[in-house]
């Protein structure tokens, strides 16, 4: 499976931690809520150096600093930015960009600035038309419209819904996927509708077994459990964590990984344990 680390943004670290009961701003706080944990897709980690791996990384809001283990520091953004790092130029190392929703502008470093949504939108960067290049595109809860930069615009989802950008049908372009959080379905169009997950759940983009295919995935905050439909149920987690997915060890696999704010810690199974971070961090 071409990987969507690189070229996506599905389900923002930010708004995970608001489903899981943890506010984006402190991993000590609970109820609260941010323009950043309102408006963030769940996030997909990504691959800042090409070479086949997920790299370990996090966004700091408070300074807009992008810190990359074993790689670079590099500040680009602001507090009140939402980050959206794929790979938006095809040399399949992923780009550092963020989404500023006061202005509806993203930021894409050394590569460009296009004005493209509006207040209350949330990103969802992916390839949509298969030419290996991130596209530019933001889903509206306000009319459950996917508006996607020169390709398409395409009414699908409802206000509650959660937008999970992958490749379901593995054709190499992103789906337009949303999971509804109040009974528990994926609607992918034109692919399939799946009840998979309980209201509280998280859903996660990945494939967990190799096979090119984004899978239905959700992690349950309450047991830190991860369900893979058809694939594996797994405990990784715990309340408070946020999942983060990713290809962690470069076997082509999605691995059980999550971040933890109140330690700063990454989590992920049979592959790593790695301090980096702070609470209030987002992981990229």
């Amino acid at each position: 499976m071409r990987n969507f680390g690189k070229g996506l943004v599905a389900i923002s670290a930010a708004a995970a931690a608001v489903l899981a009961g943890t506010s984006a701003a402190s991993g000590d706080e609970v109820g609260t809520r941010s323009i950043a944990t309102d408006l963030s897709p769940q996030r997909v980690a990504g691959d800042f150096n090409g070479d086949g791996t997920t790299d370990v990384a996090v966004w700091r809001p408070a300074d807009g600093v992008w810190y990359v283990r074993g790689l670079f520091n590099v500040q680009w953004g602001q507090a009140g930015d939402i980050p959206v790092a794929a790979d938006y130029n095809g040399d399949n190392i992923t780009d550092i960009a963020v989404w500023r929703p006061s202005n509806g502008t993203w930021y894409v470093r050394g590569i460009t600035t296009v004005a493209w949504g509006v207040a209350g939108d949330i990103p969802v960067p992916a390839d949509y038309d298969g030419d290996n290049r991130a596209d530019i595109a933001v889903w509206r809860p306000s009319n459950g419209t996917w508006y996607v930069r020169n390709i398409a615009t395409v009414a699908w989802g409802i206000g509650e819904d959660i937008p999970v950008v992958g490749d379901f049908n593995g054709d190499n372009r992103a789906d337009f996927t949303v999971w509804r959080p109040s009974n528990g379905t994926w609607y992918a169009r034109n692919i399939a509708t799946v009840q998979w997950g309980v209201g509280g759940d998280i859903p996660v983009t990945g494939d967990f077994n190799g096979d090119n295919r984004t899978d239905f995935a959700v992690w349950r905050p309450s047991n830190g459990t991860w369900y893979v439909r058809d694939i594996a149920t797994v405990a990784w987690g715990v309340g408070g964590d946020i999942p983060v997915s990713g290809d962690f060890n470069g076997n082509n696999r999605t691995d059980f990984t999550v971040w933890r704010p109140s330690n700063g810690t990454w989590y992920s199974l049979n592959v790593l344990t790695v301090g980096w971070g702070v609470g209030g961090d987002v992981p990229v």
